[in-house]
């Protein structure tokens, strides 16, 4: 495959990613995912983009949507009807907590007014601490890197995220594992990987490759 010179910086960057990871988990014998040291690794990469998005909101921009976040993470690209890695739970009754202060996360707030509402109304600095609402805060839990992408809740769980409080519960998982047989990320684009084929080309580089540290995690029976 020949590569383009932003493509080869791309795929050096991953690499680069993927050592790490191979290093942290080969030095450790946890396996449960939120306690192994190459999730800080998945915490400071979800971090990062976190704060872009907030950026892109208080300085007006274009931003982005939780649709292309899914996408980039390497959800949605393949049939999840077809490979039965997708899983509904009622409200509140999935038992996957997710702590706000030091779980990896993605959320997208889009409304600048409600975004400085949430901030100006909700935590224990105004005094009214963050409280999990069944019935409006929604995400999603993908296995095996331990991303929760919220899809609703958005304006009050970034400031819980931002003021480091609270708890919520996921109503949704989502298993990358059975989708590694069929697809990878190269850096830019995912691909098949019977014909290498174009099936998504990624907007944020370090979501991306998120989904191939969730291959190495699989590998090392990590989840």
């Amino acid at each position: 495959m020949i590569f383009s010179n932003k493509s080869r910086i791309r795929k050096e960057k991953l690499d680069s990613i993927l050592s790490t990871t191979h290093e942290l988990v080969k030095n450790s014998d946890i396996k449960d995912v939120r306690r192994s040291p190459a999730y800080s690794l998945v915490r400071a990469m979800t971090n990062y983009h976190l704060f872009d998005i907030v950026r892109e909101l208080y300085e007006d921009e274009n931003v982005t949507n939780v649709q292309s976040v899914f996408k980039d993470i390497g959800e949605y690209i393949l049939n999840s009807r077809v490979l039965g890695n997708a899983e509904s739970f009622d409200l509140g009754k999935s038992g996957i907590d997710i702590d706000l202060s030091k779980d990896a996360i993605l959320v997208c707030a889009w409304n600048k007014k409600r975004f400085e509402n949430a901030l100006l109304t909700i935590g224990e600095n105004v005094g009214n601490s963050f409280e999990f609402d069944k019935i409006n805060h929604m995400a999603t839990y993908i296995y095996p890197i331990g991303v929760t992408v919220v899809y609703n809740g958005n304006h009050s769980i970034v400031s819980g995220v931002l003021k480091g409080e609270g708890t919520i519960q996921a109503n949704q998982t989502y298993d990358l594992v059975p989708t590694y047989k069929y697809m990878y990320f190269d850096g830019v684009h995912f691909r098949c990987k019977d014909d290498g084929s174009i099936l998504h080309k990624v907007g944020r580089f370090e979501i991306g490759a998120l989904y191939e540290i969730g291959r190495i995690f699989a590998n090392n029976g990590i989840k």
